[in-house]
């Protein structure tokens, strides 16, 4: 399965837009994020390899159950980390987000991450300087 850049971008906004710190596959399914689905599941397989989610019980990664008829979650508490944070931050940034959709649709999560930091890093500084002179 690929990796569906809006679709990620929109989980990470779910989790970013929960009203509480913490969010659960049941507020995620609400939000339109079904948990029972494979894409769901890939994308937060993802999300939790590169520590862009956590569980708030400080245990490693989420309770999910295959079966045949379908997957069933435990209920429990995740948040968006702060390198979470950083991600979606990042790729609401309209030019970091062009770059990405546009240059690298077809790299894996590790080199998305990586990149997405890159370019805001980039266009911070770009951003500091014209702002300042300094530079």
């Amino acid at each position: 399965m690929k990796i569906d850049h809006e679709y990620l971008r929109g989980l990470l906004t779910a989790f970013e837009d929960a009203e509480e710190p913490y969010t659960d596959i049941k507020k995620l399914k609400a939000a339109g994020f079904d948990y029972q689905t494979d894409k769901f599941v890939f994308h937060m397989r993802l999300l939790d390899d590169q520590c862009l989610i956590a569980r708030c019980d400080g245990e490693s990664g989420f309770r999910l159950y295959g079966g045949i008829s379908g997957y069933s979650w435990a209920v429990m508490q995740l948040r968006l980390t702060s390198s979470g944070h950083d991600f979606i931050s990042a790729l609401r940034d309209k030019d970091v987000w062009n770059v990405v959709t546009d240059r690298f649709k077809d790299e894996g999560i590790s080199v998305l991450v990586d990149v997405v930091k890159e370019l805001a890093k980039g266009f911070a500084i770009n951003k500091v300087k014209s702002l300042t002179g300094i530079g």
